[in-house]
C-alpha cells in the first residue's frame, strides 16, 4: 500500500481526486454523490508504481517526448541531438525510464519556479464565474528535475505540475445539457504542466531540447457495468489524422476524414446526438493520433477568462452509457491548449493483468489477491481475471501531434516542407496568433516542439464532469 506522503487527496463538495507523487499519475476522479469514478486504475494502489514489470501508462504525465519517435540519432536544425533507445526500433513516451517512473516533489505554490502566485492564467484560489455560481478548489503541485542526457536527450529541465480541482459550491452543480440532455456540472479538473531549461552551464542550453508532454489518462464512465467502453460515446473536434508508417511513426502527411469513415467522431457535431465508441469500430482498435480544430476565439479554451467558468464549450466530449436506477449517465468535456489528442482503445486487455480498482469491480485494495501484489513478478501480478478487459478503457492525451519535431525541426528540412509542418505553423501563427519567436518570450515549441533557453513550455487540460438527469 502507499504512503501518505506519497499521494495528495484533493477534495471538493462535488468531486474528489488523487494524485500520486510517482509519475505524478492520477489515481481517481469521482463523483462524489453517486460514486462513479471516471479515471480508470488498480485495486492495490502500489501498481502505479510499475513494480510489476513494465511501465503501466495508467494516468501518470508522460515525457520528455510522448507518443513515438524513431530510436537512433535524429539532429535538429537547432542543433541539439536525440540518442534514443527502443525496442524494434521505436522509442515510446520517452524512452526507458519517462517521466511516468520517476517520483515527483511535493511543494507549495510559493516555492514554485513556473507558476507564480499571481499567475494570471492560473489563479489560486480561481475567481468565480459569477456572483451567483461560487466555486470552490483543492489542488497539489508537484515538481520533477530531468537531467541532461536522461533517455537520450539534450538539456536539464525543471518540470511542474499543477492540478487543480474546481466545483461549484452547490451540491446540486451548474446547470448544463449534453447533446440536449439537461444535466449539472459537477466541476472540472485541470491539470498544468510546464517545463524550463536549466541553466547549469551545459554547452547544448543554446540548442534546446524536443519536448511534447502528456497526461496519459484512460477513463470508464460506467465503472464497468458494461464489459467494455464500446458503448460510450465520443464527438472530437477533429476532421484530421497525422498520417502514420508501419510501425506507427508520423510520415509528416495528414489524413483527412470524410463523413461516415471508421474515425469520423465529427461530422455529428458538438451538439450531437454522437456516435458510440464501437459504431464502425477498426479491427485492432483505435490507436490514433487526431489533430484538433482550432475554435472560434470566442470560445478559444487559451484564454484565462475561460477557465474557471462552468460549463465550458469543448473540443471533446465522451458520454457514459445511459443511466440506470442506481447510477447516472456521466459526460465529460475537454478542453486542452495543444494541438492533437491520441485516443486509445485498450485493445491489449484481456481481463488478466493487475486486477481494476474496487470501483469498477475489482476487489478492494486490503482484499487484493497476493498473486497481483505489486512486490510480486510479473507473472504473479496478473489478476484471476479481474483486470480491464479488452477495449475496457479509452484514453484521451492531448498533445503535440506524434513525431513534430521530426517533420518541423529535424536537420535537413523546413517547416514548410511537409503537410503538418504547415499545418502547425498555421495553426500557430494564424489561428492562435502566438508569438513564435525563439526568445525567452517566444512560443516557438508551438511550432516545432523544440524548447529554447529561457522560454517556457506549458501544455493544459481541463476536463468537465457533467452527470445527466435521467
Amino acid at each position: 500500500m502507499l504512503a501518505n506522503e506519497d499521494h495528495t487527496p484533493l477534495e471538493t463538495p462535488n468531486l474528489s481526486a488523487d494524485v500520486l507523487a510517482h509519475g505524478h499519475c492520477l489515481t481517481k476522479v469521482v463523483c462524489n454523490h453517486s460514486g462513479i469514478d471516471v479515471l480508470c486504475g488498480f485495486a492495490d494502489p502500489s501498481m502505479f508504481h510499475h513494480a510489476a514489470g513494465g511501465r503501466a501508462f495508467m494516468n501518470p504525465v508522460v515525457g520528455r517526448y510522448a507518443n513515438r519517435l524513431p530510436a537512433g540519432e535524429t539532429r535538429c536544425r537547432s542543433g541539439c541531438k536525440l540518442h534514443l533507445t527502443g525496442a524494434q526500433s521505436v522509442c515510446l513516451h520517452g524512452g526507458d525510464s519517462g517521466f511516468d517512473t520517476l517520483p515527483w516533489t511535493p511543494l507549495g505554490r510559493a516555492d514554485s519556479v513556473l507558476f507564480p502566485l499571481d499567475d494570471p492564467d492560473h489563479p489560486l484560489p480561481p475567481p468565480a464565474s459569477s456572483p451567483d455560481e461560487p466555486i470552490t478548489e483543492a489542488s497539489s503541485l508537484h515538481r520533477l528535475y530531468s537531467p541532461a542526457g536522461a533517455d537520450g536527450f539534450p538539456c536539464s529541465l525543471e518540470v511542474e505540475a499543477l492540478t487543480v480541482v474546481l466545483a461549484p459550491e452547490k451540491v446540486d452543480g451548474v446547470k448544463t445539457d449534453v447533446e440536449g440532455k439537461p444535466g449539472r456540472s459537477l466541476g472540472k479538473v485541470k491539470v498544468v504542466l510546464r517545463a524550463k531549461i536549466r541553466e547549469d552551464g551545459d554547452e547544448d542550453i543554446p540548442k534546446g531540447t524536443p519536448l511534447n508532454l502528456t497526461l496519459h489518462w484512460g477513463f470508464r464512465l460506467d465503472n464497468c457495468r458494461d464489459k467494455d467502453v464500446l458503448s460510450h460515446r465520443l464527438w472530437l473536434g477533429s476532421d484530421k489524422l497525422v498520417e502514420l508508417d508501419e510501425q506507427g511513426i508520423s510520415t509528416g502527411k495528414i489524413e483527412r476524414i470524410n463523413e461516415g469513415d471508421e474515425l469520423d467522431f465529427f461530422s455529428a457535431g458538438r451538439e450531437g446526438p454522437h456516435r458510440t465508441i464501437g459504431e464502425r469500430f477498426p479491427k485492432g482498435g483505435i490507436d490514433r493520433n487526431f489533430l484538433l480544430n482550432t475554435p472560434p476565439t470566442t470560445i478559444d479554451p487559451t484564454r484565462s477568462t475561460t477557465s474557471p467558468r462552468l460549463p465550458t464549450i469543448p473540443q471533446a466530449i465522451l458520454t457514459g452509457p445511459p443511466a440506470t436506477t442506481s447510477s447516472p449517465q456521466v459526460s465529460l468535456r475537454f478542453t486542452s491548449n495543444q494541438a492533437s489528442v491520441q485516443i486509445y482503445t485498450a485493445s491489449h486487455l484481456d481481463s488478466h493483468g493487475p486486477a481494476r480498482k474496487a470501483a469498477h469491480g475489482g476487489p478492494e485494495a486490503d482484499k487484493v489477491p497476493a498473486s497481483s501484489a505489486g512486490d510480486s513478478t510479473e507473472q504473479d501480478a496478473e489478476a484471476k481475471g479481474e483486470g480491464y478487459d479488452r477495449e475496457g478503457m479509452v484514453f484521451l492525451e492531448f498533445q503535440a501531434p506524434v513525431g513534430a519535431v521530426l517533420h518541423c525541426a529535424r536537420e535537413g528540412t523546413q517547416q514548410g516542407d511537409s503537410e503538418l509542418g504547415r499545418w502547425m505553423e498555421t495553426r500557430a501563427k494564424d489561428e492562435r496568433k502566438v508569438d513564435v519567436g525563439e526568445g525567452e518570450d517566444g512560443r516557438s515549441w508551438e511550432m516545432d516542439t523544440v524548447l529554447r533557453r529561457g522560454q517556457i513550455y506549458e501544455n493544459w487540460t481541463e476536463v468537465e464532469i457533467i452527470e445527466l438527469d435521467g
